[in-house]
């Protein structure tokens, strides 16, 4: 585990680094009237796609240091396990690696490109040297999507663009364990001055393993999301609602603040209550403080 260590944090390292290279960026920290969340990681999308092989920065990119304030789901691994005992520490590394590839740019000489993207996020047991450190989660979620520009305004309220797309996410396990679900979805995307918001609503594709099929994914996880970012001199802020038809007491609320402390990395805090921060969490709801570094740029 030590070596899988070592090996994050390298790809850690080379990731920022890559990110940097090919994509020529605004300086950082210039604050105007037009700065927005939104549209400047529209324009280095945009640049970005002058290079027919690109790796873009997708979701967000953070290495943080999480307190879990209610404790760890034990549940999924002691039933898995009932004869082994082990118990999780309350306090753990948490990533996100998160990139999108353009795949086919203004098709068929319409204001339509097709993307297709890929973000990982695991959750490390670090500190726990007893058990070598094991990886307690990881979710994968691979998907693409096609994305109609309209560029619409109404004064200075402004809708750029629309997306619908397909999404696959799954923790790569067995049994009792696996979890994971499909489903096509749509988001729109808003700007107001510093503001930025997009909603996203999503609908659930049945099927899948007799172990997927028995979570109910969207009455916890959520039917979408709304979400809303400010940003100001060198900070942003931002507030994800995952909202669930079945009524406030499912879906989740994320809370996240970011400020620049180079041109690659800032730093990062981030809460998390609700339903699944992460999947083998789908029926827990966690409640959870990060805090660590984020890389800038998208």
């Amino acid at each position: 585990m030590r070596i899988s260590g070592l090996c994050f944090l390298l790809l850690f390292a080379g990731t920022a680094a890559q990110a940097l290279e090919p994509v020529p960026e605004p300086e950082k920290g210039v604050y105007t009237e037009d700065t927005n969340y939104l549209t400047d990681r529209i324009e280095k999308v945009r640049l970005a796609e002058d290079n027919h092989i690109s790796l873009i920065q997708y979701r967000e990119n953070y290495l943080v240091y999480s307190y879990l304030l209610n404790g760890v789901n034990q549940a999924p691994v002691d039933s898995a396990f009932p004869d082994e005992e082990h118990q999780f520490l309350d306090y753990e590394m948490q990533f996100q690696l998160s990139f999108l590839v353009p795949v086919w740019m203004n098709i068929m000489d319409m204001p339509l490109n097709l993307y297709g993207g890929y973000t990982n996020r695991s959750f490390w047991q670090l500190f726990d040297k007893e058990d070598s450190r094991p990886f307690r989660e990881t979710n994968h979620e691979p998907e693409m999507w096609l994305s109609w520009t309209y560029d619409l305004d109404w004064g200075e309220l402004k809708a750029p663009m629309i997306w619908f797309g397909f999404r696959h996410q799954s923790n790569g396990q067995y049994v009792s364990l696996s979890r994971g679900w499909n489903r096509i979805y749509t988001q729109a995307f808003f700007n107001y001055r510093h503001w930025s918001s997009s909603v996203i609503f999503w609908h659930r594709i049945k099927g899948g393993s007799p172990e997927d099929k028995r979570f109910d994914y969207e009455k916890f996880i959520g039917n979408g999301e709304v979400r809303l970012d400010y940003t100001f001199r060198e900070s942003e802020l931002g507030m994800i609602y995952a909202y669930s038809f079945n009524g406030f007491d499912y879906g989740s609320v994320t809370l996240q603040y970011s400020h620049a402390m180079s041109n690659a990395i800032d730093w990062y805090v981030r809460y998390f209550n609700g339903y699944g921060e992460s999947l083998i969490d789908i029926e827990y709801r966690s409640n959870t403080l990060s805090v660590g570094i984020l890389l800038n740029e998208w």
